[in-house]
């Protein structure tokens, strides 16, 4: 227990360290959440492969494109480390039935999406900058940026327990030591979505 608490917070931590570096909520909540645990010796992926994951997650960040208007950057982020570990892939769907992808689903949502709705109200963007900062942004104009960063060290979010994103990573990495350490069948899910599925 000790090594996941110090793993949530090692997350949690190098996401706010990230968002200073390397700035943006979806990259730096699946960086953060794949770095920690690769401390821990847990490797979903090699740093060559995570890199390109990193290039597909950069332009999510901000409610996707930073519109504000779509799921917020740090929720897509912590859910594709999640999904990642759960470890669907298109060889397995092919080959064992599309019924699989609801075990995806459900460590997303209990992971994370749950999570973000209590915690916030919403997985979108623009509602939880309202919960969070009393404010929404549009950061394609240029200088919002620094009024979101004026706002956030107001309100308590600029340190890695406060912040969205950390708290994103931290949940993400929660949900994918217990993946890994705690196993279980989770073929109940599929079962409870597809009850009808003739798997022979």
């Amino acid at each position: 227990m000790e090594n996941k608490e110090r793993c949530i917070q090692r997350a949690k931590e190098l996401a706010f360290q990230y968002q200073g570096t390397l700035v943006g909520c979806a990259h730096c909540s699946f960086s953060a959440a794949l770095d920690a645990l690769r401390e821990e010796g847990i490797e979903l992926v090699s740093p060559e492969v995570q890199n390109e994951i990193f290039k597909a997650l950069i332009g999510l960040t901000g409610g996707c494109g930073n519109m504000h208007i779509g799921t917020c950057g740090a929720v897509l982020g912590s859910s594709a480390a999640i999904s990642l570990a759960v470890g669907i892939g298109r060889e397995e769907q092919e080959k064992n039935g599309k019924w699989q992808r609801w075990i995806s689903y459900y460590n997303v949502k209990e992971g994370v999406g749950d999570k973000f709705v209590k915690e916030y109200g919403s997985i979108i963007c623009r509602n939880i900058l309202m919960k969070r900062f009393g404010m929404a942004f549009d950061s394609q104009f240029p200088g919002r940026n620094k009024e979101l960063f004026a706002q956030a060290e107001k309100v308590g979010c600029r340190h890695a327990n406060g912040c969205i994103i950390s708290k994103a990573a931290g949940w993400a990495v929660e949900t994918i030591w217990d993946l890994i350490n705690n196993p279980e069948d989770q073929s109940w899910v599929w079962k409870e979505h597809e009850p009808e599925m003739d798997l022979k």
